[in-house]
């Protein structure tokens, strides 16, 4: 939803350094019952893009001036968005990080910093099978059971009847199967983890990648759809085709990933 239709009347603490000092700024306070502060900070965020993209189509010298601010914007809205209750803000990675690579003027600095994005995703998956094997979870066989039961109480209590309360129930029942899933999951994350010495499997990484979405959001619910963009680091060439022209990107004629 957008944010003034969330209409936010409390929030939470996360546990981080940065919310914390962000809090300080009282945004999150300003924000509570306000309907028109809210409806400002969604248009700031949706218009933000279309507004680099026209500056970038008119000067693109000056274009990062844009990017810088639409890196703010985005930070403080994600922030101030997560600290609500609506969903965690680990789905907005993409909103928070990507406004860096239209910040580069130059090749290289494009270069260097599409490829940290594409790091920083595969390590989003990698440390994600890492935290399973750290906390013994991958070895309990009952692990995926219970993390069904917790994840869907509500829905399992409200609508029993529902079709998806009904698969995961069934799975629930046979404990052995959610574990097997449970099991493919952790090693698909794993897998993530040869991205860091070859892009040889990069298709293979998106396809995968969009299996884990699909059925993250079919068996878990959890809606991880807004971090789409980051797959624009595993694309063919990406990063290898924007060429300098007085110190600006333009953009080439190869199908590839331009600025």
């Amino acid at each position: 939803m957008f944010l003034f239709q969330l209409q936010p009347s409390f929030f939470y603490t996360r546990e981080d350094m940065f919310t914390w000092v962000f809090m300080q700024t009282g945004l999150h306070k300003w924000l509570l019952n306000n309907n028109a502060g809210c409806m400002l900070f969604d248009a700031l965020f949706y218009t933000a893009p279309a507004l680099y993209f026209l500056h970038y189509r008119n000067n693109q010298r000056t274009a990062f001036i844009t990017a810088a601010c639409m890196l703010v914007i985005n930070w403080v809205y994600v922030q101030c968005y997560t600290l609500y209750p609506s969903n965690s803000i680990e789905g907005h990675t993409a909103w928070l990080l990507f406004p860096l690579i239209f910040m580069a003027q130059k090749q290289e600095m494009f270069k260097i910093l599409l490829d940290g994005l594409r790091y920083f995703f595969l390590f989003f998956f990698v440390s994600a099978a890492l935290w399973k094997l750290r906390q013994g979870g991958i070895f309990q066989p009952l692990q995926m059971s219970g993390v069904l039961l917790y994840q869907h109480t509500q829905l399992l209590t409200n609508s029993p009847e529902y079709w998806q309360s009904r698969v995961i129930l069934w799975l629930v029942q046979n404990p052995w199967l959610a574990y097997t899933l449970y099991l493919l999951a952790t090693l698909l994350e794993l897998f993530f983890i040869v991205g860091f010495f070859t892009k040889k499997f990069d298709k293979l990484l998106v396809a995968l990648f969009l299996l884990f979405l699909v059925m993250d959001y079919f068996i878990m619910r959890i809606p991880y759809f807004e971090v789409l963009p980051l797959l624009l680091t595993l694309y063919p060439g990406a990063g290898n085709n924007p060429v300098k022209d007085g110190g600006v990107l333009q953009p080439s004629n190869t199908p590839a990933i331009s600025s």
